[in-house]
């Protein structure tokens, strides 16, 4: 928000540069710097929190900066208009929807005439961001800017018998606003009708069809109050940002409302704008209500860190608007701080007007602990330490995603969209980290990035009967060579593969001493159905991994394959902590036998790493495939296996025979349940 000094020292007469004033506004909580000279002079850009509504004006800024320098302000506007009067014979106003319309009053203005308003006004809306329009629209700029209550003009002949219904939008209606664009309404958005149609969305824009023209000679002047909530809702899901919208998001004073009408007024007659009919068609059927809080000066002292007299924290709740009430230690809020709920929020509110400076400097005393590192905190940097060590890059993506084809599309039902998202690419909370791995991924892929492998450990979330559930997953995406070019292209330079992604996964495993953990074929339609597994963890399912389909992949830049994994963290994580007993390094030797099967095509690696298990050799330490062959010599749809055995006796070294028996009942073991034969 931009406001000229000139016009905040109308109301708050101080004589301080406006670096002074910018640096008492922001010790005050309002975040304020001088943005250079306009025709009237300095001009402060000021950033009010969304608890601050009643700072979005120049009274609002002129009662803090009055507060800050001990200063009286001038008396700010006040409602003259207590009845009805003549108002009454011109219009009405029927409330339907109370709950989101708190109070709404209307003004009639005859003989209007239209026209440029004068210079003074211009350069004050001017040096605030505002552009003049016209006498008419001008005066409302202003006064809401001047009160922070937004108001809006009618040409009363263009309204349906000339009345105002407040109402929720009817399914189906639409409405043209000011700015020429057709807005679809929803039920749950507050609009301003005539007797027949809306003619203004509340709180956001007026429509096109009722707006102020050369040919206005009457005009119905709008003030309201509207529920913060619902003008935020409506100005999301129309996508408007508007300088009402902004102000009745935040809270507008519903004691403001009459008074910024005949503030209004009396600035249209002292302008000649028209001739202003006596009375005011106000409704309020919500009003509003002080709250009476205690606030302690000895708890205001152990809050602030020094003592603070009981006369300091009437004075200082006294310049801001919060008058004591009957009982000791009392004091009523007024109707524009509806932040002020807990006798924590007035502590706050001494303590700005004292001033933070008087807090003392003192070194913290009491009982330490020493910090720790948390178990889950602790694995995920281990997680992150074996990908980086890998080739891997961590990229953190944003949680709140578009429906996307990479998420699970077995379980599209259980996606947890947001009520008022920002945007239609921040609608719903991720089910997976895929869909943010593979824009990371494509991304670099556009900028002829290197090594395309990623890598991120964070949450996300589903939909469960109870309501949702938010765990961790560890996921990846690599495509291409996982390290950079260099000259001796023959040399470390081979493309990612689907071994690629499982060897990833097995590094995982044998680090952190997971040795149970299986793979298994998986069906899934964003893999490639021939190249993805599931991922085992004594029998349950845990992650997966595998190659992009085919017809995803070829909708991103990158050309190579795209291969993908996700994992669970928690099971890994408990996986991981399991108790571990050291086994001492055996000095008797190894001896290692290879045996060739010949198995189907088909037949999954899985089911000869089972066959092998359940022989239960006590000294088979360790099995590895270190050769697979097809073509010249092999039966078509079979495949040849080289697999090599490593055995070795703890205490002792191993005989001959020993090895020939563990070897035959290998053979038999694979024979007989994977089908394989050997040649010899």
């Amino acid at each position: 928000m931009r406001l000229p000094v000139e016009w905040i020292r109308e109301y708050a007469p101080l004589t301080e540069p406006a670096e002074e004033i910018a640096e008492a506004l922001t010790m005050a909580g309002l975040e304020a710097e001088e943005k250079g000279e306009s025709a009237i002079g300095p001009v402060l850009d000021i950033k009010v929190t969304p608890n601050r509504g009643d700072c979005l004006s120049v009274i609002g800024v002129a009662r803090e900066l009055g507060a800050a320098f001990k200063a009286r302000t001038a008396p700010f506007p006040k409602a003259v208009s207590v009845s009805e009067g003549e108002a009454a014979r011109y219009t009405s106003v029927t409330i339907d929807a109370p709950d989101l319309c708190a109070r709404y009053a209307v003004r009639i203005i005859r003989d209007v005439k239209a026209g440029e308003s004068p210079a003074w006004m211009q350069e004050r809306l001017l040096a605030a961001n505002m552009r003049p329009v016209n006498n008419v629209v001008d005066v409302t700029n202003y006064v809401m800017l001047e009160m922070g209550q937004p108001l809006h003009a009618f040409d009363y002949d263009l309204l349906k018998e000339n009345r105002i219904v407040v109402r929720r939008a009817a399914s189906g209606e639409s409405l043209t606003t000011l700015d020429g664009v057709e807005r679809s309404l929803t039920p749950d958005m507050l609009v301003i009708c005539d007797a027949e149609r809306p003619v203004a969305i509340a709180g956001v824009m007026g429509g096109g069809e009722t707006e102020i023209s050369d040919s206005t000679t009457t005009i119905l002047l709008e003030s309201a109050h509207f529920a913060p909530t619902s003008i935020r809702r409506t100005a999301r899901l129309l996508g408007m940002r508007t300088e009402a919208s902004y102000r009745f998001e935040r809270y507008v004073d519903p004691e403001l409302v009459v008074a910024a009408a005949d503030r209004a007024c009396q600035l249209i007659e002292e302008l000649g704008i028209g001739a202003v009919i006596p009375g005011v068609a106000d409704v309020y059927p919500r009003r509003a209500e002080t709250r009476t809080l205690v606030v302690r000066p000895e708890r205001v002292g152990r809050m602030m860190g020094y003592a603070v007299s009981e006369e300091e924290v009437r004075s200082s709740l006294e310049w801001l608007g919060i008058y004591p009430a009957d009982a000791p230690n009392s004091y009523i809020t007024p109707t524009w701080r509806p932040d002020l709920m807990r006798e924590i929020d007035l502590v706050e509110e001494v303590g700005r007007v004292l001033g933070y400076e008087r807090i003392p400097e003192q070194l913290p005393i009491g009982v330490t602990t020493v910090g720790k590192d948390t178990s889950w905190s602790h694995f995920a940097e281990q997680v992150r330490d074996i990908f980086t060590g890998a080739g891997l890059q961590e990229v953190v993506t944003h949680s709140l995603i578009r429906p996307s084809v990479y998420e699970d599309s077995l379980h599209q039902d259980n996606r947890i969209s947001i009520r008022s998202a920002l945007s239609a690419e921040l609608s719903g909370l991720r089910r997976s980290l895929l869909p943010g791995l593979i824009e990371t991924l494509d991304h670099n892929a556009r900028r002829g990035l290197a090594p395309l492998a990623f890598f991120e450990v964070g949450r996300v979330f589903h939909l469960t009967r109870n309501g949702y559930e938010e765990t961790t997953a560890i996921g990846g995406a690599l495509a291409g060579p996982l390290t950079h070019g260099f000259w001796q292209k023959s040399s470390g330079q081979a493309a990612a593969d689907y071994y690629t992604v499982r060897g990833l996964a097995d590094r995982l495993f044998n680090a952190m001493h997971i040795h149970e953990a299986r793979f298994q074929r998986r069906e899934d339609t964003r893999l490639h159905p021939g190249r993805a597994a599931d991922i085992l963890l004594h029998g349950k399912t845990i992650g997966y991994l595998g190659e992009l389909h085919p017809s995803l992949s070829k909708e991103l830049t990158v050309r190579d394959r795209v291969y993908v994994f996700e994992l669970m963290f928690e099971p890994l994580q408990e996986a991981s902590l399991s108790v571990r007993r050291f086994k001492p390094w055996s000095d008797t030797p190894t001896v290692t036998r290879d045996l060739a099967p010949r198995v189907d095509l088909s037949l999954p690696y899985e089911q000869i790493h089972r066959a092998i298990e359940g022989t239960k050799i006590p000294f088979l330490q360790r099995v590895e495939l270190i050769d697979l062959y097809t073509g010249t010599g092999v039966p078509e749809g079979k495949r040849s296996l080289t697999l090599s055995f490593t055995f070795q006796m703890p205490d002792r070294t191993l005989t001959d025979e020993e090895v020939n028996e563990a070897l035959a009942t290998l053979r038999r073991a694979l024979e007989r349940e994977c089908g394989a034969t050997f040649v010899g």
